[in-house]
């Protein structure tokens, strides 16, 4: 089995799976009707199969894995097997959310709040809900790319001036343009290479299924750009239609130009009264490469202790702190993690958070967001960090606790906070390139407008409804985290900010040159527009 129907076959039963776990199946010889026997006897409403449950319960996966519980068990410390029945525990008892819970329809509720600031409010546009619209079958995630092709092609045609010129996939002959020209707007299905250099583009109308080969001629102006399309994304490709063409769907078209749904250049939307946001991410707390040394230089900061008075005039100014996903290291995120962490109890991990974040000033709001390691779902959105197991955070009067991605304003300013699951693979997929930018990805999916399109890619999609990835309003600030680099840049108009680390070791095999970014914080003047990168280090 591949890794996409692997993960497939979980999300029928309404199981997300762990990475690492993940691994681990995959290096076994078992059947698909073994599996499927083994996944049934999984108590339900586990959010995440870590490791150790799958360890546990699809034991035994090969003759080496004893059961812990059982008269063979293996020999492990006493600390480790209490830890993983304390992990195993947890998550059974203490989550009361999965994916999806039944065969029921879940009610989807956008919602807008608004959360208190001294001076000012931020408003809360868009959160991710608690749970999926339908069991994950192919329907459901038929009905996720139906609608993400119809907010797609709707801000295509919204940014597109001419109209008259979209052909339509099902065109009769009375309809079709005198020279056979135009754009035709699809679903990336698949790209390949001709033996004559060049090159097709599989296009999909989700509401007609009628798939398009787009042959594009080598003198097309978007040839060098064959190779960063990205598959599951909706674009436009100016052409013809073939000679014979007489009417009836259009399966054959040479392509010309390759469009994609972009944004006009913006301005940026400033405030009036001062106020600062800091973004941090990538705490890993838990990881006995967690920097207790640079995180304490963060308090010092933000308490104004013994600072030069340019940093002291910056850190008066900040009013919100958002923290872009990966708060703690988590449990069973990979195979060797036990080795790395100091804690086997993800309440512990968020325990030992929430008394660090009590710290900082009380006047200082603080909002949150979930990452890969963090308590919630693996499967893309993701909604906040399940509530019991990060109890301990939510006593923070000024902290709140949202999903992945997040929309918020602040009075006309629009941000979108993502934590970046998927940079990475569109790095190591796509962008292999000297002297890459964190922020080159960000790039590519703002012309997308969408943040994950890939689906069967290294993280699974949850089927709601709603395609919550894409980007239907263009932000005036996108804030990232995950590459564990910081990094500002402005493109079009839009300030696009990655943030860096408080982790020691990098774990992560990236693609771009130099070190994490160890204590590097960016700032946003909500004023000017400014960002600064502040090195806690030096502090």
């Amino acid at each position: 089995m591949d890794r996409t129907k692997l993960i497939r076959i979980f999300l029928e039963y309404n199981f997300n799976i762990a990475a690492d776990a993940l691994d681990h199946i995959l290096q076994k010889e078992i059947s698909e009707k073994t599996l499927r026997e083994k996944i049934m006897k999984i108590p339900p409403n586990i959010p995440v199969l870590n490791l150790p449950l799958i360890e546990k319960y699809l034991e035994p996966l090969d003759s080496s894995i004893q059961s812990v519980n059982g008269n063979n068990a293996v020999k492990i410390g006493k600390s480790t097997k209490l830890s993983i029945e304390k992990t195993d525990r947890a998550v059974k008892e203490e989550t009361n959310k999965s994916l999806v819970q039944s065969d029921e329809l879940q009610i989807e509720q956008d919602f807008t709040q608004t959360v208190p600031h001294p001076s000012s409010q931020i408003t809360v546009k868009l959160d991710i809900p608690e749970k999926a619209s339908a069991k994950p079958d192919f329907s459901a995630f038929r009905q996720l790319f139906q609608n993400r092709f119809e907010q797609l092609s709707s801000i295509f045609m919204e940014n597109f001036d001419d109209s008259d010129a979209i052909l339509d996939s099902e065109m009769r002959e009375e309809e079709i343009p005198k020279d056979k020209s135009g754009i035709l707007i699809g679903m990336v299905q698949d790209t390949r290479v001709l033996h004559t250099n060049k090159f097709v583009i599989q296009l999909e109308d989700p509401k007609s299924g009628i798939i398009t080969n787009c042959v594009m001629v080598q003198d097309s102006p978007s040839f060098p750009e064959y190779r960063d399309i990205i598959r599951d994304t909706v674009i436009g490709i100016s052409g013809i239609l073939p000679k014979n063409f007489r009417g009836g769907d259009i399966t054959a078209f040479w392509g010309r130009d390759i469009i994609r749904p972009g944004f006009s250049p913006t301005q940026f939307n400033p405030i009036k009264n001062p106020h600062k946001l800091l973004f941090i991410a990538d705490l890993h707390f838990g990881s006995k490469y967690f920097s207790r040394s640079v995180f304490a230089k963060l308090i010092k900061f933000l308490t104004l202790q013994d600072l030069d008075p340019i940093y002291k005039n910056i850190a008066k100014e900040i009013k919100t702190i958002i923290i872009v996903g990966d708060l703690v290291d988590g449990v069973g995120r990979f195979s060797d993690q036990k080795e790395q962490i100091s804690s086997y109890s993800l309440q512990a991990q968020y325990q030992g958070l929430a008394k660090a974040l009590m710290e900082i000033p009380s006047h200082i709001q603080i909002l949150i967001i979930p990452g890969e390691h963090d308590a919630t779902q693996a499967a893309l959105p993701q909604p906040a960090i399940d509530r019991q197991i990060s109890q301990a955070l939510l006593t923070i009067p000024n902290l709140t606790s949202h999903g992945n991605p997040l929309r918020l304003s602040l009075e006309k300013m629009k941000l979108l906070i993502f934590h970046g699951q998927g940079n990475y693979e569109l790095f190591q997929k796509s962008f292999q390139k000297p002297n890459a930018k964190p922020t080159l990805a960000i790039k590519h999916l703002l012309e997308y407008r969408h943040l994950y399109p890939e689906y069967g890619s290294y993280d699974p999609l949850a089927p709601f409804k709603r395609d919550y990835l894409v980007i239907d309003e263009v932000p005036d600030v996108i804030v990232s985290g995950h590459l564990h680099h910081a990094y500002f840049e402005e493109y079009k108009g839009i300030k696009i900010i990655t943030c860096g680390t408080f982790q020691r070791d990098n774990q992560k095999k990236t693609q771009l040159e130099g070190k994490a970014s160890l204590g590097i914080i960016p700032i946003l003047d909500a004023v000017s527009g400014n960002v600064e990168m502040i090195d806690l280090k030096i502090l």
